[in-house]
């Protein structure tokens, strides 16, 4: 059982050749994608080496001209070896897959504009099981497995997102020779990352600078467990125009504390996360 399934992608960096690193960036992007439908669908945790040898996509044709155009097929491997190795996929199809795949972008879409508008989606969940999703302008309802992939699909969304910064106007899937059913371009690109919003309060954490451009006035800490943000690394800006000496010198100290503000993140599913943290001193 397979589906075909059409991927171009457009811009000013596929002009005169075809940048491997970004080829393989935005496929690679796809293949998580899909493969998040094909978990949903199959009840599997990961996808493992005999998972791919029953779920795949494969190149049937690349083309080049102003664009990267290739043909992929999605494949399910047929009943006769399913009946042999996973029974379930005696009925789950290559076309469930790009049905959910598909469903899944555009309930994403649809909180996504809202959040990007200030507004926080709202799911209201019915007595059969269904999630009702009002984006502050109107309704849409989905099943519990499209809101799943669409959020364990988010950050690969945003990695094809980022390809919007690298010279890529848009990367698009669709069936043959029809309109994009999926598709991520610099129109649509700045929705898949919510805005921030900096607290007003200082708050002074433990940790240990690993990593700092000079530069850009800004690098990466490892906060230490207990704290009152969660134990992890994080990106940090210096804030104002400060001295660089005292960052440089804390690189070489296994921990050191800092003031600094947090700048929160969120996303359309509810989750609040710090995803950067704005140093204002180095305390020792």
């Amino acid at each position: 059982m397979s589906e075909s399934v059409q991927f171009k992608m457009q811009g000013p960096v596929l002009d005169k050749d075809i940048p491997l690193d970004i080829a393989l960036w935005a496929l690679n992007s796809f293949q998580n994608i899909i493969d998040k439908s094909y978990l949903a669908l199959s009840g599997n945790q990961r996808i493992s080496k005999k998972s791919r040898e029953e779920f795949r996509i494969t190149f049937i044709e690349i083309k080049k001209g102003g664009s990267l155009d290739a043909n992929l097929e999605l494949i399910v491997a047929t009943a006769a070896v399913a009946q042999m190795t996973m029974p379930f996929l005696t009925s789950l199809s290559a076309k469930e897959i790009w049905n959910l795949t598909k469903d899944a972008f555009n309930y994403l879409k649809f909180v996504l504009q809202a959040a990007s508008n200030g507004k926080q989606p709202t799911y209201q969940q019915t007595g059969d099981g269904m999630l009702v999703v009002n984006n502050g302008d109107g309704n849409i309802t989905v099943n519990q497995t499209t809101y799943n992939v669409g959020k364990e699909a988010f950050p690969d969304y945003q990695e094809l997102a980022k390809l919007t910064k690298s010279g890529v106007d848009s990367v698009a899937f669709m069936k043959k020779d029809e309109q994009p059913e999926i598709e991520v371009n610099k129109s649509n690109s700045a929705i898949f990352f919510p805005k921030a919003e900096v607290l007003p309060q200082n708050i002074q954490l433990s940790c240990e600078v690993f990593d700092f451009n000079k530069h850009k006035k800004g690098g990466k800490i490892s906060v230490l467990a207990g704290q009152e943000i969660p134990e992890g690394e994080y990106n940090f800006e210096i804030v104002g125009d400060q001295d660089i000496v005292p960052y440089i010198e804390s690189m070489l100290k296994n921990q050191v504390k800092v003031n600094c503000l947090q700048e929160m993140t969120t996303d359309p599913f509810g989750n609040t996360k710090v995803c950067k943290v704005q140093i204002v001193s180095v305390i020792a």
